[in-house]
């Protein structure tokens, strides 16, 4: 019934733009101030600056807590990082302080790639953790506008950017510390870059390219290869077709000694630089959990702690129905599932008209094409829930950039103009389109406020877990007594980047057993949290 009552606002949504692009050609009014901004050089960074409002609006705060698993490594990374260290050092028992994604043995640090951990350090420096990815959001969201404009025209670079910043799938995204946020603005620099160079021939922009997409494979190795693979061909057929490779010299020697950073992460960690952390982190905890199809019998290097079996349960039955027979269905599902969550409301007429421009992708529109693709099916190597969207965030720019270009041809631009650059809109098209971005505006206003609700009851866990434990006292132990029923997706437990100096270690509870843990800190209060109640009392060992 939803999706009937969404395809009928669409249509009305659609045939109102198309109304709109029809009468406005007789209207008088030129809207010259807003294109004479559109165009100007530092709208990008306005609008790049009016995307971090936006984040820090539905995100409410920049000292948000980590939500799911991988939020709070990252998190617990990037402050070990920014005490200047590669680890920290190991808890005295590991069995209190088992987390998802984390090493506690031989030191404690996180499994991913350093680049995303490394770029949230100065937002852990100033004590607000959620700045850098506002930051990085505002900057994927002037590196949207400036593209689009460079690519297509002022009025549907504003469409591309308005459509973006705005969409629920964007924002509950941008206000998370997962790596997408890093490799978002990456791809999106690595794309820029590529249009200056093949503009202007400098190397400099070259180099920017392969720094880029070195950077970004610190953070996401898989997705910046798929998407480095359709840039990659367009410079080689340019370099091709001038007849020399060796304005690419410098840039991949460049790229490599980048992507030493990770053989640099290998060896602080693990002490041998040919070996990776994440491979390692599935080999110990999941072996099963890697590239590849079924599950791998192998037993785990480490038993999980019993809290974490839910997860290990979870994770084997996504793995145990993705063999290779279910691949096209799982391909069919992943896309059906974005575009679903990309046109989810009054953005099913967006959806409706990324479509259009898909079946009709030439130019720029048909490398947004491949570049989705590429992305697909390099992921057709993990099993993950379809739903599971986040590991496509990358194509969102371009995505509602093949929106706004259905839009502007719905608005009267022709199919040729509408990714031409050095086309002068008439008055009418300009006239057509600032009016359609003012009808958008509200439906996009009031996503702002939906996206709003639905972090306040994401976070909402989590604020108040963070609440409880800042209230006990100084130099303290917080048992957390897990019950059966909670949520295995939900961790209150975690890892400190200088156990020592932390105000309260956040331990599980192993009833008896806690008194070990306290005979080796004997000045720290023992507190008990139970998760489901938010209930924080003293801890009452039995007598002996």
């Amino acid at each position: 019934m939803s999706v009937l009552l969404n395809a009928c606002l669409a249509v009305a949504i659609l045939f109102g733009l198309s109304i709109v692009g029809r009468t406005a050609r007789s209207w008088p009014w030129r809207p010259a101030r807003i294109a004479a901004f559109l165009r100007s050089p530092w709208a990008p960074a306005a609008l790049g600056l009016l995307t971090i409002i936006v984040v820090r609006f539905v995100w409410r705060s920049f000292g948000e807590p980590g939500v799911i698993h991988d939020e709070r490594a990252y998190l617990l990374q990037a402050e070990i990082f920014a005490r200047g260290r590669w680890t920290a050092s190991p808890p005295p028992i590991a069995a209190f302080f088992e987390q998802m994604h984390v090493f506690v043995e031989p030191a404690v640090f996180a499994k991913y790639p350093p680049a995303h951990a490394m770029m949230l350090v100065p937002g852990i420096w100033l004590g607000m953790p959620g700045l850098m990815p506002a930051l990085l959001a505002g900057i994927a969201g002037a590196l949207t506008f400036w593209l689009a404009r460079r690519l297509s025209n002022a009025w549907t670079a504003l469409l591309t950017w308005m459509l973006w910043t705005t969409a629920p799938l964007t924002l509950v995204w941008a206000t998370s510390y997962l790596s997408e946020s890093t490799t978002t603005v990456m791809w999106l620099a690595a794309a820029a870059a590529t249009v200056l160079w093949l503009e202007s021939g400098k190397q400099i922009y070259l180099l920017g390219v392969a720094a880029a997409l070195a950077w970004g494979f610190e953070a996401r190795p898989l997705t910046m290869v798929a998407l480095a693979a359709p840039l990659g061909f367009v410079i080689l057929r340019k370099l091709i077709e001038i007849g020399t490779f060796r304005r690419a010299a410098v840039p991949l020697l460049a790229g490599i000694a980048l992507l030493g950073v990770g053989l640099v992460w290998n060896q602080q960690t693990l002490g041998d630089w040919r070996t990776d952390p994440y491979s390692l982190y599935s080999r110990t905890y999941f072996p099963f959990d890697k590239p590849g199809f079924g599950i791998d019998p192998t037993p785990p290097l480490r038993p999980l702690p019993p809290e974490l079996l839910p997860m290990d349960a979870w994770s084997r039955q996504v793995h145990e129905v993705y063999v290779p027979s279910a691949v096209p269905v799982a391909f069919a599902q992943r896309v059906l599932a974005l575009l679903a969550t990309y046109s989810f409301g009054w953005r099913f007429a967006i959806g409706a008209l990324l479509v259009g421009s898909l079946i009709r992708a030439r130019g720029p529109a048909r490398f947004a094409l491949v570049a989705s693709v590429s992305l697909f099916i390099a992921y057709l190597a993990f099993a993950h829930p379809p739903g599971w969207v986040v590991y496509y965030l990358e194509l969102l720019p371009a995505l509602h950039f093949l929106a706004a270009i259905g839009l502007m041809r719905l608005l009267g631009q022709s199919s040729e103009s509408a990714l031409d650059a050095t086309v002068d809109l008439s008055a009418a098209v300009a006239r057509s389109s600032a009016l359609a971005a003012a009808l958008l505006l509200p439906l996009c206003l009031t996503d702002l406020w939906r996206v709003r609700a639905a972090i306040d009851v994401r976070n909402a866990f989590h604020r108040r877990a963070e609440e409880v434990i800042r209230a006990a006292p100084s130099n303290s132990i917080v048992f957390v007594r897990y019950a059966p029923s909670d949520n295995p997706h939900l961790a209150v437990t975690r890892n400190e980047a200088d156990l020592a100096s932390a105000r309260a270690w956040v331990v599980y509870d192993r009833g008896a057993d806690d008194k070990r843990l306290l005979a080796l800190a004997p000045d720290r209060k023992p507190y008990v949290l139970e998760p489901s109640t938010f209930r924080l009392t003293p801890l009452m060992l039995p007598q002996e």
